[in-house]
């Protein structure tokens, strides 16, 4: 059993926007996504896909991607991303999961999920986050109250994770591990989304929204990683059209 993730899927079956009109790694990304994902997750796996999953405007519409991802191996953890219009209240995206038939779909909702793997129980925590401060798109009046309110909701995940992994013995505890929409950071300043993940001790976050190279992206060597400082959490890109359409692994 291992833990991959992947993001920014930007499935359009059941709405006419498709992706290939961009080129590069998004021409038939679909299809090549697929034959990864096949090749690479087996059925007793768990795949985190931290947002931008459909293009859909209503939940009914995004029925053909959710049964898509349904389609491929494992169990998939779905966070929310800004493009997840479609997204609704916990209540109804579990009506809309029964009644399409994709119990291999997991809704999350600002929370964190236990997940085995190679005997050992890792903890699955995150939320959407936000622009962060710095960045030329940040403004205090309008983004800071939603800044502060993602942060909150990351630091109550954060405390249910830590309880999870706590709930074990020692020998089988996992780490905790984030998974954000947007990136926890800008440049290479912190955040109170850093700052409560070293607070944590969590070592590995994974995040999406960024395509091409956006202003504030940092590329080191292996074109998706970074730290802040001196050790600590590292932090990976894994929009899709950055990874080739590849999943990453997160633990064994």
């Amino acid at each position: 059993m291992a833990i991959y993730t992947v993001s920014d899927l930007h499935l359009s079956f059941g709405a006419d926007k498709p992706m290939d009109i961009f080129g590069g790694s998004w021409q038939g990304h679909e299809r090549e996504l697929e034959y990864n994902w096949r090749n690479t997750v087996s059925d007793c796996d768990t795949v985190v896909l931290p947002g931008d999953h459909s293009w859909a405007l209503r939940t009914c519409d995004a029925a053909k991607d959710m049964l898509f991802i349904h389609s491929l191996p494992g169990t998939k953890i779905l966070l929310k991303g800004n493009h997840d219009l479609w997204w609704a209240t916990s209540a109804k995206m579990e009506e809309f999961r029964q009644k399409h038939g994709i119990d291999s779909v997991i809704f999350m909702y600002n929370d964190s999920l236990p997940v085995r793997s190679s005997g050992k129980l890792y903890a699955i925590a995150g939320t959407r986050g936000w622009l962060c401060p710095g960045s030329s798109e940040y403004k205090e009046q309008t983004d800071g109250k939603i800044y502060m309110r993602e942060a909150g909701r990351l630091k109550a995940s954060l405390e249910k994770a830590r309880a999870l992994t706590g709930s074990v013995p020692e020998e089988e505890r996992g780490e905790i591990i984030v998974f954000m929409h947007y990136p926890p950071y800008y440049g290479k300043g912190g955040t109170l989304f850093t700052d409560l993940m070293e607070e944590y001790g969590v070592k590995k976050c994974y995040y999406g929204h960024l395509h091409g190279l956006p202003e504030g992206c940092i590329r080191s060597a292996s074109l998706t990683d970074t730290r802040l400082g001196d050790g600590g959490t590292l932090y990976s890109l894994v929009s899709c059209d950055y990874t080739g359409n590849r999943l990453t692994k997160a633990a064994e």
